[in-house]
């Protein structure tokens, strides 16, 4: 056997985690410099982030809270297909979803219109985000390499939950429930109000002890809050339309010390019911668990039943209260500030 058959032959038995081991690792030879290189912490984490172009800076930079934490949880790089070729670790069902978790990879493939692949060498703390065509749907942009985070949080009490999540002198309120419920409504109007915030799509919640702390800084505004919320609408807001959903792609970094996290004092699920003001109601656990949990498992693979675990804990930290937000946005930070002090 010739030392190129040998090769070929121990390539061609490698797991799949070794291979994507292997991958991670060079790209990181590659790019032991960077033309943009960032920090930022995110959840309880603190990163350092190599982008492969400038371009790929300005997609993402908006939504991370750039900060130099004491420690690096996590050395990223974001690449495209023109900086490194991964179609190896591309699934042959190319058009299917695909989740690997193997001897401390994990590894996913989301495949559409805009593929992402995203892994992360737990072991040795160093993740990839790859582009193959070089760009990312505006929700990829918004929460950018979240299935990584979620990954560190495994063996964690640390879970990244679907939600908003702004705090008040009485402490945080998580708002829980499904799309177009509300949450970002809330969340702007009591951050417009001076409240501190902590995300209006996914947060990150210690189910052990209730702190939330951010994930990201970002926003998605509909057009029709556009005059509400001018004031968080800057020169360079990006305006997405994806589906036929457009939105203002925020980003709130201009906040500084005011995004951050507390504890969580009571978790309120915002629904529509025609109320002009808004209006509480006590709701239980388990709505609280059905609000937060659908759209976490889903947007977040791997471990289910560790996810499912954490969020029944989430959901039984704190009062659950159903609300409806009313039809005059800016009246919402002082009802949930009332309600807050009442607990």
């Amino acid at each position: 056997m010739t030392p190129a058959t040998k090769a070929g032959r121990c390539a061609s038995l490698m797991k799949a985690s070794g291979l994507i081991r292997q991958e991670i690792a060079a790209i990181f030879a590659e790019t032991a410099s960077v033309p943009v290189e960032a920090y930022a912490r995110c959840g309880p984490f603190g990163m350092h982030i190599g982008f492969a172009s400038q371009d790929l800076a300005g997609m993402f930079l908006p939504a991370y809270i750039q900060s130099t934490p004491s420690t690096i949880d996590l050395d990223l790089r974001v690449i495209t297909a023109a900086h490194h070729d991964l179609s190896a670790l591309v699934p042959e069902a190319a058009e299917k979803p695909r989740l690997l978790i193997e001897d401390g990879i994990y590894s996913v493939w989301q495949p559409a219109v805009i593929p992402v692949l995203y892994a992360v060498d737990l072991t040795a703390k160093r993740g990839i985000a790859w582009l193959p065509k070089g760009d990312a749907p505006p929700w990829i942009r918004s929460r950018p390499a979240i299935s990584l985070i979620h990954a560190m949080m495994h063996d964690t009490p640390w879970c990244a939950v679907h939600g908003a999540a702004v705090g008040h002198d009485a402490g945080f309120t998580l708002l829980a429930g499904e799309g177009h419920s509300g949450k970002t409504t809330a969340a702007l109007a009591c951050t417009k109000a001076g409240w501190r915030y902590a995300g209006d799509d996914f947060v990150a919640v210690n189910s052990a002890t209730g702190q939330i702390e951010p994930l990201f800084c970002s926003a998605r505004l509909r057009p029709a809050l556009v005059e509400t919320f001018q004031n968080f609408i800057g020169e360079t807001t990006a305006v997405s339309d994806f589906n036929g959903e457009p939105r203002h792609e925020l980003s709130l970094a201009g906040l500084g010390d005011r995004i951050g996290g507390g504890r969580l004092r009571a978790t309120f699920i915002p629904r529509r019911r025609g109320a002009a003001s808004p209006e509480f109601a006590p709701a239980k656990q388990s709505d609280a668990f059905r609000a937060l949990l659908p759209t976490t498992a889903y947007e977040l693979p791997g471990w289910p039943n560790e996810i499912a675990d954490k969020v029944a804990k989430i959901a039984g930290l704190a009062p659950v209260f159903f609300v409806d937000t009313g039809t005059a946005p800016m009246e919402i930070p002082a009802a949930f500030a009332h309600q807050l002090e009442r607990l």
